[in-house]
């Protein structure tokens, strides 16, 4: 197959996930409430369907694993000796497209009612970054918005609240790996779906691992030439599955916070990973790398700030 770069959305949106397990020779041997159980493909020891996908969101989940995922990431669970190019590649080969075919046709984001206890989301549209005015402020303020176009997302939702009725939102979210949308906006920090991490490929080599999308992306805004593979965890309770994953890797650098979770995240990752360095030292004096970068926006812009602080000094170490 050609050498493309592919669009992981119009796969993801453009492969159904039921249909390409027909294909693989698997079919459903109950349904229950929008949902149907195979017997796993991804191990040999199942003997009652625990495989569940969810049609509707295009997602399953393997009890007996206790993982899931899109399609894609079905992709990479059922061809676990291929690399995730080849992976994708025979994903798409099975489906009976092609690249061009899947990446020529318009992206139609679903409207898809995330599978959650309560509240209930419903995920009205994703659009690109510049239409919100509020969105982009608040991205601005971070410092981040200059390079969020290829990763962040202005991401309208609605909530059902108790009553019934529900109330239209929006934030800047990003996708998760198993198609949940994190969520922020200047007043409210979430997830919609299922949490998991995030994961952009990049040099086969070297992994750059972060606690939250924002220090990432503030990261990326100082060392522009970086090609690294990165792993934003989203939440620290993916430590053990992301020490897991980074493994492979011959270099690993580690962004973690300054507070007490984050100190004993990287005490735990650096006893794990003897190739891993901790980074952090570069935004010394705060408590993470957006923290810093928003300080030192806000010192080129108060002149009082420059003229006492000229090589920008952590504040708090004053």
């Amino acid at each position: 197959m050609e050498n493309h770069r592919f669009d992981l959305n119009q796969i993801r949106e453009n492969v159904n996930l039921v249909d390409t397990l027909s294909r693989l020779g698997y079919e459903p041997l109950r349904k229950s409430g929008g949902e149907l159980f195979y017997l796993s493909m991804l191990r040999d020891n199942d003997s009652a369907p625990s495989f569940c996908v969810n049609e509707k969101a295009g997602l399953w989940y393997d009890h007996g694993m206790g993982r899931g995922g899109n399609v894609i990431d079905f992709a990479v669970h059922f061809w676990p000796n291929l690399t995730f190019k080849q992976a994708v590649e025979e994903l798409i080969k099975v489906s009976g497209n092609s690249v061009n075919e899947i990446q020529g046709r318009p992206f139609v984001p679903r409207q898809t009612e995330l599978i959650l206890h309560l509240p209930s989301y419903i995920i009205r549209e994703s659009k690109e970054l510049g239409g919100n005015k509020s969105i982009s402020n608040y991205l601005q303020g971070r410092g981040v918005m200059d390079v969020s176009a290829n990763h962040l997302k202005e991401l309208y939702y609605s909530v059902k609240l108790k009553d019934g009725t529900r109330r239209e939102m929006f934030a800047a979210g990003w996708q998760n790996e198993l198609g949940g949308w994190e969520v922020r906006n200047a007043y409210f920090k979430g997830c919609l779906g299922k949490k998991a991490m995030s994961f952009i490929p990049g040099n086969p080599e070297t992994i750059v691992l972060f606690e939250g999308m924002l220090d990432f992306l503030s990261w990326k805004k100082l060392s522009p030439l970086q090609d690294a593979s990165i792993l934003v965890l989203n939440s620290l309770s993916f430590l053990d599955y992301a020490i897991q994953r980074a493994g492979k890797y011959r270099t690993i650098e580690l962004f973690f916070d300054h507070d007490s979770a984050g100190k004993k995240a990287t005490l735990l990752a650096l006893s794990q990973l003897p190739q891993a360095v901790d980074q952090s030292a570069k935004y010394e004096g705060y408590n993470d790398f957006n923290e810093k970068l928003t300080a030192m926006i806000h010192a080129e812009k108060d002149p009082v700030i420059r003229k006492a602080n000229p090589n920008n000094v952590p504040l708090r170490n004053r």
